[in-house]
């Protein structure tokens, strides 16, 4: 198993999107590091208690988080979340000028 590293109150496993890929890791907490494929998609959720969500991919890897973090395409990004059929669920984006944590 990978090496693990703490982030709040959670630990996560460090992994490649190889590991992510092969299946093995699904339903586990995981961080992922890599670049921004595509421009960040920024949806607004009209709900009750309105908010945005962000989807994006790392090497074919799609990442939700929930919040709406500076990001951009070619940015370097540490994504730590439970990896769910095949989709990264973030807890936190870490960029090199800041780190974004969504509510739990």
């Amino acid at each position: 198993m990978s090496t693990r590293v703490k982030l709040g109150h959670h630990f996560y496993y460090i992994v490649t999107v190889e590991e992510l890929k092969s299946g093995k890791m699904r339903g586990k907490n995981v961080v992922l590091e890599g670049t921004v494929e595509d421009k960040p998609r920024i949806e607004f959720l009209p709900m009750e208690l309105p908010g945005y969500r962000t989807v994006f991919s790392i090497e074919g890897i799609r990442i939700e988080f929930s919040g709406s973090p500076c990001l951009g395409k070619g940015d370097n990004v540490k994504v730590y979340g439970r990896f769910l059929a095949g989709d990264l669920i973030a807890a936190a984006i870490e960029t090199d000028k800041a780190l974004f944590i969504a509510e739990e």
